[in-house]
């Protein structure tokens, strides 16, 4: 399945970094894979990231910069063409109109650091099949949102998930302590399995879903209130971009609030709504089943 990505992604990725003029070219386009380290390259980085691969069967990536060439255009002239890893790139648009920024880590010891927390605490705690075609770990990172053509004021973001892979940004993890360590893993475990969640069939969530069902997609109004009196969470009931009573909301709602919290807290919580804790583990029951340990 990487082999039919990494074709796919030579063939179109150079709509998001070439000219209309550039696009016709006398050279073919390379055939070496861009995601992986230049074959026979042997310094630190590269090592380390061939390393990871051999481990995980993810490429990781310490520049959004995935390779650069020169080509000839049909005019003679030499044109050099910058293939860029694209957080939103898709199979069908080349770009989700956002602009991103990143602050690159510049030395060798915070990448192993970056590389060691992604290999050690978050990739074992998740299936293969949830796992990104590839990691950007970076620094931190800017998202400008592009909404109704213009672009928003640049904010910070620490996840971002697309087809060619997850964009993440750690910071510098020399200096967190292990509770903090455990609540950036917690965190950015949540956000691989949202992005990632239909990879289990939906058919395994059906009793999850039944609990709540004839609440979705309804007007909110008619919603008995308080709304966790039938298993809906409050998590995104003030959202006006997104209808939170529907199984898609209601799913992420939950997972949103267990990673946010111990059981034992979620049990507190929600003590007065059995409902609510009957589809937390019911949930619970589903993650695990594929490997996913919420509550050890």
């Amino acid at each position: 399945m990487k082999n039919i990505y990494i074709i796919l992604f030579c063939l179109i990725l150079c709509n998001s970094s070439c000219s209309e003029d550039e696009a016709y070219l006398e050279t073919d386009y390379p055939q070496e894979n861009i995601f992986a380290p230049a074959q026979g390259a042997m310094d630190e980085e590269s090592l380390l990231r061939r390393e990871f691969f051999n481990a995980t069967g993810v490429y990781l990536l310490f520049n959004d910069t995935l390779t650069t060439y020169t080509v000839t255009s049909l005019a003679g002239e030499s044109v050099v063409v910058n293939e860029v890893f694209n957080p939103g790139y898709s199979m069908t648009s080349s770009s989700s109109g956002n602009k991103f920024e990143f602050n690159y880590y510049d030395d060798i010891e915070l990448q192993k650091f970056a590389s060691d927390f992604v290999k050690e605490e978050i990739l074992p705690k998740i299936p293969k099949e949830m796992h990104p075609f590839s990691f950007l770990l970076t620094n931190s990172m800017l998202v400008s949102k592009k909404e109704y053509g213009y672009y928003s004021e640049p904010e910070l973001t620490n996840f971002y998930n697309g087809l060619q892979g997850t964009a993440v940004a750690l910071g510098d993890l020399s200096i967190l302590n292990e509770n903090e360590r455990k609540s950036l893993a917690s965190d950015l475990l949540k956000n691989l399995i949202i992005a990632q969640i239909d990879k289990i069939p939906a058919a395994e969530f059906e009793k999850f879903y039944n609990y709540s069902n004839e609440y979705y997609d309804i007007y909110p109004w008619n919603v008995p209130n308080p709304y966790q009196s039938v298993g809906l969470l409050m998590t995104y009931a003030d959202d006006w971009l997104v209808t939170f009573n529907t199984a898609k909301y209601d799913l992420r709602a939950y997972i949103e609030e267990v990673f946010a919290m111990s059981e034992e807290e979620f049990r507190t919580k929600y003590a007065e709504y059995p409902i609510c804790i009957e589809k937390m583990e019911e949930l619970i029951k589903v993650l695990g089943s594929y490997g996913i340990v919420v509550y050890e």
